[in-house]
């Protein structure tokens, strides 16, 4: 199926992209345990890094991988040591921010939560300035989860998707167009790349 995984894996076979960078992982999805569901070939290749928090990626180093996995204590570190590599080495950047990177009081998603804060998002779209953007987009909206197959029920309950009441949702999508208003505030302030 589509998902973050395989569009990554997409992105990073493509000629004109040189790098694929993902920050602020925070779930299971990339240790041990699901190791076997990655795709191996840009990890290995040198075009994909994970940078992430929470999560055990010591298996990486044993596959030959430790390159391609970053762990971070906390977002700060994180965003900082992103910064500085792109301080080093900017390049044109297409940016796609998926909402579920945030704490939960910055953005309620039906997915993981990740840790970020909105100041650790604006950060990153600054670090992006020296070599501009080509593109970008935003994705992660919240809604009601209405799925009519058993089999994505099943698939949704297995990533622990939160219950939703749609009492709570217009709260949580004015959460998001906010979040949507300064992060898109943020990129237009990036020169376009050529």
């Amino acid at each position: 199926g589509m998902h973050c995984g395989s569009w990554v894996n997409a992105a990073s076979t493509l000629p004109q992209v040189s790098h694929v960078h993902v920050l602020g992982i925070t779930s299971a999805d990339i240790g041990l345990g699901h190791a076997w569901e990655n795709h191996w070939r840009p990890l290995l290749g040198r075009r994909l890094t994970y940078w992430c928090m929470d999560v055990d990626v010591g298996w990486a180093g044993r596959m030959g991988m430790a390159d391609a996995f970053r762990r971070f204590d906390h977002p700060e570190a994180l965003v900082a040591a992103f910064a500085a590599e792109q301080a080093q080495a900017p390049q044109p950047t297409y940016l796609s921010i998926d909402k579920d990177v945030f704490a939960e009081e910055v953005a309620r998603s039906n997915w993981d939560q990740g840790r970020f804060q909105l100041e650790h998002a604006l950060m990153v779209i600054e670090a992006l300035r020296t070599g501009g953007l080509v593109g970008s987009d935003i994705t992660g909206e919240v809604s009601l989860p209405n799925y009519q197959s058993r089999f994505k029920r099943w698939l949704s309950s297995l990533d622990g998707q939160p219950d939703i009441g749609a009492d709570d949702l217009p709260a949580w999508q004015q959460q998001h167009q906010q979040v949507n208003r300064e992060l898109l505030a943020a990129m237009a302030a990036v020169p376009t790349a050529c």
